[in-house]
């Protein structure tokens, strides 16, 4: 749920101990050029093996676009900041190089990450 347009966050209200807050506007404000995100339900999340793909994506202009998509993918996505874009996609995480690149090159993407190395690896 967007808090307020003022705040921009992401949250989580579940009465859960230790729920969180997600992540914020602030937070991809920070990006630099060429920095990304993976988030899952919305916080930022690594994995040590295993693939990970988008189905599709948003290309938004400002941090506050770029919230609004989180929101829309239910803060289950990846984010890659360059050259003054925020690229918002819908990304999943699968256990094979074979599966990855199927369902990259199905949905027109350029490449895939491997989490190992963080290495992309072209459709």
């Amino acid at each position: 749920m967007l808090d307020s347009p003022d705040l921009l966050c992401y949250t989580d209200y579940s009465k859960r101990k230790g729920a969180s807050t997600m992540i914020n506007v602030r937070r991809i404000r920070k990006l630099q050029n060429n920095d990304g995100l993976t988030l899952k339900a919305g916080k930022v999340i690594t994995y040590k093996s295993g693939w990970q793909v988008a189905t599709e994506g948003r290309e938004c202009a400002t941090p506050a676009e770029a919230m609004k998509a989180v929101k829309a993918y239910n803060g289950n996505c990846g984010i890659w900041f360059s050259d003054g874009i925020y690229y918002i996609d819908k990304s999943h995480r699968v256990n094979t190089k074979r599966e990855a690149l199927t369902i990259g090159k199905a949905c027109n993407q350029i490449s895939v990450l491997r989490w190992r190395d963080l290495a992309l690896v072209y459709c």
